[in-house]
C-alpha cells in the first residue's frame, strides 16, 4: 500500500468516526478537524500552532481559534472502542493520571505532580487519562484526558484533596463510562475506602491491587456444635498470613497469560479493614518477594479475569507514552485552558485512529 493510499483510509476512518456519532458539529468544522487529526498524526516532532500552519495549509490563527471549540470527545472515542472491540468482548474502563512536562509560570493547572518516569515530584501539568482496555484483542483505545488543577488551587478554593477530585471525575464522566462497562480499573493508588466505596456507589465494580502488608481478615465460619453465647456473633477470623494461607479457605488455579507462561495463584473471599468489605483477593506469588494482591469488589468475579484486567490496564500507559511520543501530547505550546483540552484529547484521538489504520494495513 502506498503513502497516497494510506492517507485516503486514514480519511476516510477520520470521516466515520464523526459521522458514526451523535456529535452535532458543522461541515466546515468537521472538514477542518479531519485535517488536524491527520496532519497531527504525520508531522514530525513537536505539534503546535506554528508548525500545524506549517504542514497543515492553514493559518496560526484558524488553528487557535478552533481549539477553543467544544467537542465531546468521550463520545466520539467510545463510538471508535465499539467499533473496535464489538460487544462479546470483555472489556473496562482504566484510568491512569500522567505527568505533563511544562515549563511557564501562567500556564492553567501547572504545579507540582508526581511523574512515575522520574520517581518524584516535578513541575510541570497532570492529565487523568481514561481508556477502555479489552481482554480478548489486549489493546486499548483512549477515550480521553481531563486535566488535573493544582493542588495548592483545590485545598484553597473547593477544599478539596486531588483523590476527592479523581472521585468528581469519576462520577462526572459515569454515564458515558457505564455505557461501555460497569468494570474500573485503577492501580494501587485508588484502592483507599474514599475512592472505591464512591465509584461502587455510581455502579462500578472495582478491580485494583493491595500492599503486601495489607489488614486482610478470613471470615468467620460459623460452629453449629459450639454453644450459644450472648451477643453478636462473630463476623471475622484471623488476620491473613500470605506466607502461610488456610488452603481451606483459599482456592489453588493455574492462570496462564497472553504469553503462555504458567503461575498457581490462590483466591478467596475475604475481608479488608481499609475498604470495609468483602472483596475477592487474588494471591500471585513471587520468588524471592512479596506476593503480588490483586481484588476485584465484585465477590463473584472469576480470579482469571481479576489478574487479566488489572495487567491489561497497563496498555493505557503504553497508550499515553505513544501519545506523547508521536501525536504531540506533550509539545502542545500554549497555556489556555481550553486549548490545553482540546490539544490532549486531540491527542488522544489521533493515536486511536493510527492504531486502527495500521491494524488494517498489516491484518
Amino acid at each position: 500500500m502506498n503513502v497516497l493510499a494510506i492517507l485516503k483510509d486514514f480519511t476516510f476512518r477520520c470521516k466515520s468516526v464523526f459521522e458514526n456519532t451523535t456529535t452535532k458539529m458543522s461541515k466546515r468544522f468537521l472538514n477542518w478537524l479531519i485535517l488536524t487529526i491527520r496532519t497531527v498524526a504525520l508531522i514530525p516532532g513537536k505539534v503546535n500552532f506554528t508548525r500545524l500552519s506549517r504542514y497543515g495549509g492553514r493559518t496560526a490563527k484558524t488553528f487557535a481559534s478552533n481549539f477553543k471549540t467544544s467537542v465531546d470527545w468521550m463520545k466520539v472515542n467510545i463510538g471508535m472502542a465499539q467499533d473496535c472491540f464489538g460487544p462479546a468482548d470483555d472489556m473496562a474502563v482504566a484510568i491512569d493520571p500522567s505527568f505533563i512536562s511544562k515549563a511557564g509560570r501562567l500556564t492553567y493547572g501547572i504545579g507540582r505532580f508526581w511523574s512515575g518516569v522520574a520517581q518524584r515530584v516535578k513541575r510541570g501539568l497532570e492529565i487523568m487519562a481514561i481508556g477502555a482496555i479489552s481482554l480478548s484483542k489486549h489493546t486499548c483505545v483512549m477515550l480521553g484526558a481531563v486535566q488535573s488543577p493544582n493542588f495548592r488551587t483545590l485545598e484553597s478554593e473547593k477544599q478539596m484533596s486531588m483523590l476527592d477530585w479523581y472521585v468528581a471525575l469519576v462520577r462526572s464522566k459515569a454515564t458515558e463510562m457505564l455505557s461501555l462497562t460497569d468494570i474500573l480499573v485503577a492501580d494501587a493508588f485508588f484502592s483507599k475506602y474514599e475512592f472505591v466505596n464512591e465509584v461502587i456507589g455510581m455502579g462500578f465494580r472495582f478491580v485494583g491491587r493491595l500492599r503486601a502488608n495489607s489488614y486482610l481478615r478470613y471470615l468467620a465460619i460459623p460452629d453449629s456444635s459450639a454453644p450459644r453465647r450472648r451477643g453478636r456473633k462473630k463476623k471475622y477470623g484471623e488476620k491473613v498470613d500470605f506466607s502461610n494461607l488456610d488452603m481451606s479457605v483459599f482456592t489453588s488455579f493455574i492462570y496462564e497469560d497472553s504469553k503462555g507462561n504458567k503461575k498457581r495463584c490462590h483466591t478467596a473471599v475475604i475481608h479488608s479493614r481499609a475498604l470495609k468489605r468483602d472483596i475477592r483477593i487474588v494471591v500471585c506469588p513471587v520468588e524471592n518477594a512479596e506476593p503480588l494482591l490483586y481484588f476485584s469488589t465484585d465477590t463473584n468475579m472469576r480470579p482469571e479475569k481479576i489478574i487479566g484486567f488489572y495487567r491489561t490496564r497497563f496498555q493505557i500507559e503504553f497508550g499515553i507514552r505513544d501519545a506523547k511520543q508521536f501525536t504531540g501530547l506533550q509539545s502542545q505550546q500554549t497555556r489556555d485552558r481550553e486549548w490545553l483540552d482540546f490539544a490532549f484529547n486531540l491527542s488522544f484521538t489521533a493515536l486511536n485512529v493510527c492504531k486502527e489504520v495500521i491494524i488494517r494495513i498489516f491484518r
